[in-house]
């Protein structure tokens, strides 16, 4: 998809809620394992635009921003250290207290992710309040949520 990713980027900012979402979806796929992809769309300053998604009302918004993250940061330590320097830890710590279960379960999986990385931010993630509701989140019905939480868990005890 030569090209691609600018207007994809941009449309992250379109009014319409529904080409957001899609516009987010699209960019979740291209950074899936794509190095070339991720920089691109970091590159394309699309980091403010997702994090400002994470904290939407509307629940598959933000379920699409945190999809994109997580590819993102995915095997990508640069990205990652971008990411967190972005601001992004609060507000995904933020939706581990989401009704929605997917954004629950990303969330958490991004957290784990962030807490690989060093020490210092596991001590932000566990000072910012995301023990809690992870702990919570083991008592789920949802067993890939109570995977997810306990993923986080074990990266933050480690």
């Amino acid at each position: 998809m030569e090209g691609g990713i600018p207007p994809l980027v941009e449309l992250l900012e379109f009014t319409d809620t529904k080409v957001q979402r899609a516009a987010a979806g699209a960019l979740r796929t291209l950074a899936f394992k794509n190095d070339e992809n991720k920089n691109q769309i970091v590159e394309c300053n699309a980091l403010p635009t997702l994090i400002l998604m994470l904290r939407s009302e509307d629940s598959a918004i933000h379920y699409e921003a945190v999809g994109v993250i997580g590819n993102l940061v995915h095997s990508s330590p640069n990205i990652k250290k971008e990411v967190l320097a972005a601001g992004a830890l609060q507000p995904v710590i933020g939706l581990l207290s989401s009704c929605c279960s997917e954004s629950q379960r990303e969330a958490a999986l991004l957290l784990g992710q962030f807490a690989a990385t060093d020490s210092d931010c596991k001590v932000h993630i566990v000072q910012r309040g995301a023990v809690r509701p992870l702990i919570e989140m083991l008592q789920s019905p949802d067993v890939q949520l109570r995977e997810m939480s306990a993923f986080a868990l074990g990266r933050l005890a480690q």
